[in-house]
C-alpha cells in the first residue's frame, strides 16, 4: 500500500463526503458485532476514525491502526472530542496492516470499508492475515467486508468516462462535486485504477480539480475463504449486506465473520 496515498488532500474532504458520512448501517454492525464477541477491539485502516469512535462512545476498548499521518491527525482531533471515559477508551497508531506487532491479543479484529483491497498482492494480504491471527485471543473474531465485485466494472468501458458520484458543500462553504471513473482495467491482476475527481468552488469562486488516483484490487467470495483458510481461520458467518442478509447475487457487500483454527 502506497503510504502517501491518504496523506494528500484527501484527508480534508474525507468525513464531510457523503460516501463516508452517509455510511451509518455499517457502524451499527460494527457496534453489535462489538456487543457480540467483546473487546479489546483492533480496527485496521481506521482511518480518521468513524467507526473507532462509535465503538469507544458504545463502551468498548479499540485500538485504530492507519498508515496515514494525515487520517490519523483527523482520528487524534475526534478522539479529544470525546467524553473522558470514552476518550480513555481509544488508542491510535501508525503502522502498515500487513507488517505490525502490537504486543497485545484482540478479541475482535475488524477491517471495514474496503483498506483490505488496498492490499494488491497476494502476499501482502497473507501478511495481514497472518498479522491479524497472532493478535487474536483464543475464540476471537475477525471481521473483513469488501465489495462484492460487478463483472460489469472490471471490463465495460463506460466505466472509463467520468460518472457523477455525489454533491455537497463543506462546513467552510466550498462546493464539492465528486465524479469518478476508472483509467485502467488490469484484469489479470485482479485490479482497477480508479480516480475519483473533486471539482471544487471555492467561497472566492475559484475553481480547483483535484484528482485522486488509486489501485483498488477487487475479490471474489471463493478467494477471500481460501485466503482465510490458508492463513488459519474458519469462515463462521457470511454476509451480503450491513442487515445480515444471505450474500446472493444482488448483494453490494461481501463480510466475512471468521475464527482462529
Amino acid at each position: 500500500m502506497n503510504p502517501a496515498l491518504y496523506d494528500s488532500f484527501i484527508a480534508d474532504y474525507y468525513d464531510e463526503s457523503p460516501v463516508v458520512s452517509g455510511r451509518l448501517q455499517d457502524v451499527a454492525f460494527y457496534r453489535d458485532a462489538a456487543r457480540d464477541f467483546g473487546d479489546p477491539i483492533l480496527e485496521l485502516g481506521c482511518g480518521t476514525g468513524r467507526i473507532t469512535m462509535a465503538l469507544a462512545e458504545a463502551g468498548k476498548r479499540i485500538t485504530g491502526l492507519d498508515l496515514s499521518e494525515r487520517m490519523l491527525e483527523r482520528a487524534m482531533k475526534k478522539r479529544a472530542a470525546l467524553r473522558v471515559e470514552a476518550r480513555e477508551r481509544v488508542h491510535l497508531v501508525q503502522g502498515d496492516m500487513a507488517r505490525f506487532d502490537l504486543g497485545e491479543t484482540f478479541r475482535l479484529v475488524i477491517i471495514p470499508f474496503r483498506p483490505f483491497q488496498h492490499l494488491l498482492e497476494v502476499q501482502q494480504q497473507v501478511d495481514c492475515l497472518e498479522c491479524v491471527r497472532k493478535h487474536l485471543a483464543p475464540g476471537g473474531r475477525l471481521i473483513l467486508d469488501v465489495f462484492q465485485t460487478d463483472a460489469e466494472r472490471m471490463h465495460d468501458p463506460v466505466h472509463m468516462r467520468e460518472l457523477p458520484v455525489t454533491e455537497y458543500k463543506t462546513a467552510d462553504g466550498r462546493q464539492v462535486r465528486i465524479t469518478e471513473r476508472v483509467a485502467a482495467f488490469h484484469r489479470a491482476e485482479q485490479r482497477n485504477d480508479v480516480e475519483m475527481i473533486f471539482s471544487i468552488t471555492h467561497r472566492d469562486g475559484r475553481q480547483e480539480r483535484l484528482v485522486f488516483a488509486w489501485p483498488l484490487r477487487y475479490f471474489f467470495r471463493y478467494e477471500v475463504e481460501h485466503l482465510l483458510a490458508r492463513c488459519g481461520f474458519r469462515v463462521t458467518a457470511l454476509y451480503g449486506n450491513f442487515d445480515r442478509s444471505v450474500l446472493d447475487d444482488s448483494s453490494p457487500e461481501m463480510i466475512f465473520v471468521a475464527e482462529r483454527h
